[in-house]
């Protein structure tokens, strides 16, 4: 839900930001300010994907918490499949 938001709230955020950064800035150094501005969103954008596509595949390898209930099985497939004794 929060990545909706996050989504839905970023275009409708930068417009404004990007406007407020270069009316503070003088005339000659707006392209400057500019390009240091739209480098830092992107890099943080990527950095962002990286660490939640880490944290998303993190997850996924992870076994399911109920794999310490199941005495019978020894691995996550074993588990998920046999349900904890159910073969």
């Amino acid at each position: 839900m929060l990545m909706v938001l996050v989504g839905l709230a970023g275009p409708l955020v930068m417009p404004p930001v990007t406007a407020v950064l270069l009316n503070n800035v003088p005339g000659h150094r707006a392209g400057k300010a500019s390009g240091v501005f739209n480098t830092s969103r992107q890099v943080g954008g990527a950095l962002a994907v990286a660490v939640f596509g880490a944290m998303l595949a993190n997850r996924a390898a992870a076994p399911p918490r109920y794999a310490a209930s199941c005495p019978n099985s020894s691995t996550w497939y074993a588990t998920a499949r046999s349900t904890c004794g159910a073969n």
